[in-house]
């Protein structure tokens, strides 16, 4: 179970056990007397990560973690402003990633701790993936549910699919199904063209009551009937399904995104973080997590290890109709464009 513990009941423990020991700690107690904090999107997801890779390094290093949900460049960065760092492991999307890195606000990965020799992404000097994730159509599948769509035509097919939808309040995974939508091959998104992805979105806007900043909230609008479609995750569908919600994923026209682990620059934990992050790259704990969400891992050695039941709900990389998310796009421009889309939800 992770541990919910604040810095000062750390610092209290770790003050008391020094001033009891008659000799200097050796490193590896020392480091097991840490506390170090993991941030990540929160929900199933995280608490799946909490189940697995968390539990197996808090028992198996005596490292402790603090498990908190919210990743924010923002928050990176006035932390590091303010000389007070609070974060030590964080996991991003594609493009919090790329920026970060971009913008000198993560350690370097140390790959003499770290193996990532099987990877099927090149590893980054200080960003890492661990897994992809598939973002595509969710749906209730309550007997009241309207039919719903397939692809992302469909879903801006508000007259064929009758519906309430949801959408994310950010543009990145927003701005790719409206172009999809508009007739933009998967393959062809890049670099995207952002006017076109605007009169997109305007001519889907009047049917979205819902604009989702928190992704667990796309399963719960679906659990709570306030939305009917909405863009989410396959892992999210398939957790909330195992908790017997009601829900459904289409495995087509999928967007697919790495995953990536992150070290906050200025640590005071550097070396149980790097430790933290190899447990995260471990084979087994990488299918040990897949197992629970349907995620896809980064290792080649732990889809040996995934179950056929997962292998089932992989998303299909070779098809012309999965697109990929380009992080760096995204690094280069998403101030720009998130100013202007924030300014058009408020239109």
């Amino acid at each position: 179970m992770t541990v919910r513990l604040t810095r000062r009941s750390v610092s209290r423990a770790g003050i008391a056990s020094l001033l009891a020991a008659p000799f200097v700690l050796r490193a590896e107690r020392a480091m097991a007397d840490e506390t170090i904090v993991y941030v990540s999107a929160g929900g199933t997801t995280q608490e799946a990560q909490e189940k697995t890779i968390l539990a197996a390094f808090q028992k198996e290093t005596g490292i402790k973690v603090l498990s908190v949900a919210g990743a924010d460049l923002a928050k990176m960065k006035a932390q590091q402003m303010s000389g007070n760092i609070e974060w030590d492991v964080i996991n991003l999307q594609a493009g919090q990633a790329v920026f970060a890195a971009t913008h000198d606000m993560l350690e370097k990965i140390d790959y003499s701790v770290v193996d990532a020799s099987d990877s099927f992404m090149n590893p980054e000097e200080s960003t890492l993936a661990w897994y992809v994730f598939t973002g595509g159509i969710g749906y209730r599948a309550t007997p009241d549910a309207p039919k719903h769509p397939t692809d992302w035509p469909q879903f801006w097919d508000v007259k064929g699919f009758p519906g309430r939808r949801g959408l994310r309040s950010r543009p990145d995974e927003t701005l790719e199904p409206a172009l999809l939508a508009d007739g933009v091959a998967a393959r062809n998104l890049y670099p995207l063209d952002v006017d076109r992805a605007f009169r997109s979105l305007d001519r889907i806007k009047p049917y979205v009551p819902k604009w989702i900043a928190e992704t667990q909230q796309t399963i719960a609008l679906m659990q709570t009937n306030e939305v009917d479609f909405v863009y989410t995750y396959s892992g999210r569908v398939e957790v909330a399904r195992q908790h017997g919600i009601q829900v459904e994923f289409v495995y087509n026209a999928n967007l697919v995104t790495p995953s990536y682990l992150c070290v906050l620059k200025g640590t005071k934990h550097r070396a149980a973080a790097m430790k933290l992050v190899s447990y995260f790259l471990r084979p087994d704990l990488q299918a040990a997590f897949c197992n629970l969400t349907g995620y896809s891992p980064i290792r080649r050695a732990a889809i040996k290890l995934l179950t056929p039941e997962t292998l089932a709900k992989q998303p299909k990389m070779d098809d012309p109709n999965t697109a990929y998310v380009d992080g760096h796009w995204w690094a280069s421009n998403f101030d720009t464009v998130n100013r202007r889309y924030q300014e058009w939800l408020l239109s």
